[in-house]
Formats: structure tokens, C-alpha cells, sequence
């Protein structure tokens, strides 16, 4: 069991170096072809939104038909998306290759939760997806900084290569990983596989408890505060502090090694002392203190890089303290439910990618702003449940 969980690891760690190969190209890409700079979030919106409707779907999928069927493709399509996203000009087709690439990236990240918790031992789960959300950092780390040094050369490169990393992987996965699936899981009747499809996110969501809706919301609301910053801050430094695609990479790799420690050392040492609802507040309400302080900072004309690596890792802690308060209310069907998270962080990730690019070319400090008000508005909606926090407590 554990050596499957270490496989999982190991090939989402390899996904996200993949899959974030042509991130730091993307401002130049924009550049090359005269397109306005909002449609960088445009472009994230749409891809986090067709992540909100795959995460519960192929996470249901891969509960009943096995998650290694599902996985296997994920990477090989989106290498097909991210070649057609690199070389094709016509917007349409491009924008079509966004909501590709989003599906695939939904399913990716549903399949790889849900195998590990499904996996793990109750009191293991909160340590495991911590592992998942370490690989995810690390690998997109890596994967940053070698896109942003083939980047330099022709910002389409950075694309080519993950097309021909991706069916790479796919093969890998096809050899290396193993597969899990309940011993009902073929036994399906007509009306069971007439209930999965895309569509069902409403109702995944509709089936959790009280608590778990309620925290829906809050991850919700979260992504949007995140991203409305995180999806603005590459376009930020190309745009306004002028900085090559390399620098960009680098900056990406070391504020995702500082997140790496925090989700795979860090937390793990809060685990032990404190409870997963308790950290969660904390690292909102430092989150919101760091991004003031970054705010300000930057308003006067410097930019704090290492304050903002440090904000990155109070809020990769968060997203993965998300994952484990609701999948430590379920047994079975983690791919579902914890693709139902993935799928409330991807439509959070969806307004605020779409907001950053619009704040953005309005006024470069307006991501900063919303970043800071939402948060905030977050961090109160908790305070004011915390009854509810304490009758749920486990």
C-alpha cells in the first residue's frame, strides 16, 4: 500500500513538471502575438472552469472504473492541448485548448487525491495528501524554471516540450503504476453509469453534509482571493517590472521550494500539536498580514520576492489543509469527493484568474487589493461558524 502511494507521488510529481513547462513562456507568447493583457486571465478562467465540471466527473469515473485508466491519459492529452495552445493563432481553437488542457489538469489532480486518500489510514490521510501537495509544488518548481530557460529562446518551445513530455509520462504511468478499484466497481447497472456525467458537480456537492458544503464555500472563496493575486503576478513582472521569463522561473522555483518545505516539513510538524481547522485560520490570517505587508512594498516602488515566496507557502498549506478536513469525513469514493474540492477550487481559480487579468490591466496593485479583502472576508465567515468548526471537530 504505502509503495503505491510513494508511486502516486512520484508520477504527480513528474505531472506537475509537465504540466507547468509552458507557464512562464506565457507572457511573451501573449506579447509575440499582440493580444491584449486580460486575456491572460481569460485563458486561466477557462481552463479552471472546465476543471470545476472533470474533478468530481473523472473523479467518479475513476472510483468505479479504476484510477489508473483515468490517470494514464491525463498527461497525454494535455500535452496535446499545450502543442495546439503554443503554435496555433486562432483564438478560438486556442481557447478550446484551454478548456482541454483544464479538464485533463481537473482529473489529474481528483484521480491523484482520491488514489492516495483511498490508500491511507484515517489518522495517515491529513500526512499523505500533504506528500501530494509537496510533489505538486516541488515538481511545478522545476517545472517553471526549465520552462523559463527554454523559454528564452522561443517562448513556443517550452509547449513542444510538453507535448513530448506528456506522452512520456503517459507511457510511464502505464508501466510503473498500479491499479485500484472496488471489487464492485464493474458491476454497474444502466441507471449508475447514466449518473456520471460532466454535469454532476451540482449534485456531487448537493450530496455532502452540512459542514462539508459549508467548506466548499470557503475553498471557494479562498481560490478566488488567491488567484485573483497568484494568476496576475507572472504578468505582473512581465509587464510591469520587466523581467525575462527566466527570472520569472526562477522566482516561481524558489517560492514553490519555500511551499515545499512548508507542506512537507512545516506541516507536518503542526500536525502533531495542533488541529487541521486550527492551522487553516492561522495560515489565512498570516497570509492576509504577509500580503499587506507585500502591498505596501510594492506601492512604494520595491518588491519583496522573499515575502511573497513566504506568502506562497501559507497558502499552498491552506489549499492542501482544504483537501484533508473534507476527505477526513469520508471512506469510500475519494476520487468523487475529493474531486468535488479540487472542482470548488478550480471555479474559485476560475473567478479570480478571470478577475486578475481585468484588475491587472486596470491597475497593476488591484490583485494585491482583492487578494487582501477576500481573505479577510474568508477569515471572518470562519470566525463566525467557529461553532460549527467545534461541533464537526473529529
Amino acid at each position: 500500500m504505502k509503495k503505491n502511494i510513494n508511486r502516486m507521488i512520484i508520477m504527480m510529481f513528474l505531472c506537475m513538471i509537465v504540466y507547468n513547462l509552458g507557464h512562464p513562456g506565457t507572457p511573451d507568447l501573449i506579447q509575440m502575438r499582440g493580444w491584449k493583457k486580460s486575456i491572460s486571465g481569460e485563458f486561466l478562467a477557462f481552463m479552471s472552469t472546465a476543471m470545476f465540471i472533470s474533478s468530481p466527473y473523472l473523479g467518479a469515473l475513476a472510483d468505479r472504473f479504476g484510477m489508473k485508466r483515468i490517470f494514464v491519459l491525463m498527461p497525454f492529452f494535455y500535452g496535446i492541448a499545450q502543442l495546439v495552445f503554443g503554435f496555433v493563432t486562432s483564438l478560438p481553437i486556442i481557447f478550446l485548448a484551454r478548456i482541454v488542457a483544464g479538464f485533463v489538469s481537473g482529473g489529474t489532480f481528483a484521480v491523484a487525491f482520491g488514489y492516495v486518500s483511498q490508500l491511507s489510514e484515517k489518522e495517515e490521510k491529513a500526512k499523505n495528501i500533504a506528500k501530494i501537495s509537496s510533489a505538486i509544488v516541488i515538481g511545478g518548481a522545476i517545472g517553471q524554471k526549465i520552462g523559463g530557460i527554454v523559454a528564452t529562446a522561443d517562448p513556443r518551445y517550452s509547449f513542444g516540450l510538453q507535448f513530448i513530455c506528456g506522452g512520456i509520462l503517459s507511457l510511464f504511468i502505464l508501466v510503473f503504476m498500479r491499479e485500484i478499484v472496488k471489487e464492485s466497481g464493474n458491476a454497474l447497472n444502466i441507471k449508475d453509469n447514466k449518473s456520471l456525467n460532466p454535469f454532476s458537480t451540482f449534485r456531487y456537492i448537493k450530496e455532502l453534509d452540512g459542514f462539508s458544503k459549508f467548506f466548499c464555500l470557503i475553498i471557494f472563496l479562498s481560490g478566488i482571493g488567491i488567484y485573483s493575486y497568484a494568476s496576475a503576478l507572472n504578468y505582473f513582472f512581465k509587464f510591469y517590472e520587466k523581467v525575462s521569463a527566466d527570472t520569472i522561473g526562477t522566482f516561481v522555483m524558489c517560492s514553490s521550494l519555500l511551499a515545499f518545505l512548508g507542506t512537507a516539513f512545516l506541516l507536518e510538524k503542526l500536525l502533531k500539536r495542533f488541529k487541521e481547522k486550527s492551522i487553516h485560520k492561522v495560515m489565512i490570517f498570516t497570509g492576509i498580514i504577509l500580503m499587506s505587508f507585500i502591498f505596501f512594498r510594492v506601492k512604494s516602488g520595491t518588491t519583496p520576492y522573499f515575502i511573497m515566496a513566504v506568502y506562497t507557502m501559507t497558502y499552498e498549506i491552506v489549499r492542501s489543509l482544504g483537501n484533508t478536513i473534507i476527505a477526513r469525513r469520508y471512506v469510500e469514493n475519494q476520487g468523487k469527493i475529493l474531486g468535488v474540492v479540487s472542482a470548488v477550487d478550480s471555479l474559485g481559480n476560475a473567478v479570480g484568474s478571470f478577475l486578475s487579468g481585468h484588475l491587472l490591466a486596470f491597475n497593476p496593485f488591484l490583485p494585491f487589493i482583492a487578494n487582501i479583502g477576500i481573505m479577510a472576508v474568508v477569515l471572518i465567515l470562519i470566525k463566525s461558524f467557529s461553532r460549527v468548526f467545534l461541533i464537526n471537530s473529529d
